[in-house]
């Protein structure tokens, strides 16, 4: 996939081990909620800041909270909420740097029961991929580097927690780099649950490398987990590190009430056969009202690499 140069500053990388890596490595960029609907008014400006670092990754991805379709009306969303846009909207994410899109949240059933095909339809015709809602791996080969894709959704209703770590683990023995993204926690609370630390520690004892979070709206701190794969099969698997980004809190949003739903960042990781070895924070404000994402100044950027509890 062609990905234009970065066109800005690099803020600079993050060595996290004493390691000499080998063979190509590919670049992940990784955004929280996206909604498009409701009271966002998205144009192709929404994004623009982000875009050169999101065009310049090998792959990039977000979390879909809007689903989309053509249908007219929109029934009245499960939980009392409904962020179900037009499936036209859809045409804004190539030009944003957007790649692939995760749909394992609450929110999938906005348009309707019925609706959640035409989410899947309208993200593969604007040339991205779909990652879910269902939680079979979405396989894809970079640099000549094996990658899984996994999304789960605990929001909705719990997931089964060996049934996860399995699939990954069979990810795993395939050969592929596996990263899970995963819809879970408390919204608007700073920390994780006790419910997300037990899953991420099932998730990286099957293999996972990296750990996505979405839901929380809100930035929660980064972990590493240190822990022996469980993979069978895999020869000779090393202890490895495993990043856990608990919430990467909103990439667009209507939510202007709370501050900290204003205060995000893009994490861009690397990516090598045994894991993420740099990390690359870009920090970012949500403006609410014109729907559209800022350069924050340097005491707030502070704060969003001290919520991440990344440099």
């Amino acid at each position: 996939m062609n990905k234009l140069p970065l066109a800005v500053a690099v803020l600079g990388f993050i060595f996290l081990a004493e390691y000499e890596p080998t063979g190509r490595p590919v670049t992940l960029a990784l955004l929280g909620d996206l909604m498009v609907g409701r009271g966002v008014d998205p144009t192709p400006a929404s994004l623009a800041y982000l875009a050169p670092n999101l065009k310049a990754a090998d792959l990039s991805l977000a979390n879909l909270e809007s689903p989309l379709t053509s249908s007219p009306a929109s029934p009245t969303a499960k939980g009392g909420y409904d962020l179900c846009a037009s499936a036209a909207r859809a045409a804004l994410f190539p030009p944003w740097g957007l790649d692939m899109l995760t749909l394992a949240n609450n929110h999938r059933f906005d348009c309707g029961d019925d609706r959640v095909g035409d989410t899947i339809r309208a993200v593969n015709g604007a040339g991205l991929v779909p990652i879910g809602p269902g939680p079979e791996p979405v396989y894809r080969e970079v640099n000549g580097l094996k990658l899984a894709f996994v999304a789960f959704d605990d929001v909705l209703s719990p997931i089964d927690a060996a049934a996860a770590a399995q699939l990954i683990r069979e990810a795993r023995v395939r050969g592929a780099v596996v990263i899970v993204s995963v819809h879970w926690g408390m919204e608007y609370q700073e920390g994780a649950t006790e419910r997300q630390k037990y899953l991420a520690r099932q998730f990286a004892g099957a293999g996972a490398a990296l750990i996505v979070g979405t839901h929380p709206h809100v930035l929660q701190r980064a972990e590493w987990i240190q822990s022996p794969s469980s993979a069978v099969g895999v020869q000779s698997e090393p202890r490895h590190s495993t990043l856990v980004l608990y919430s990467l809190g909103n990439a667009l949003f209507d939510q202007g009430g709370l501050a900290d739903t204003r205060r995000s960042a893009l994490v861009v990781v690397t990516l090598y056969e045994d894991g993420v070895k740099f990390i690359r924070v870009v920090p970012f404000t949500l403006d609410a009202v014109e729907s559209r994402v800022l350069a924050p100044d340097g005491e707030t950027a502070t704060i969003i690499r001290d919520q991440l509890n990344l440099p």
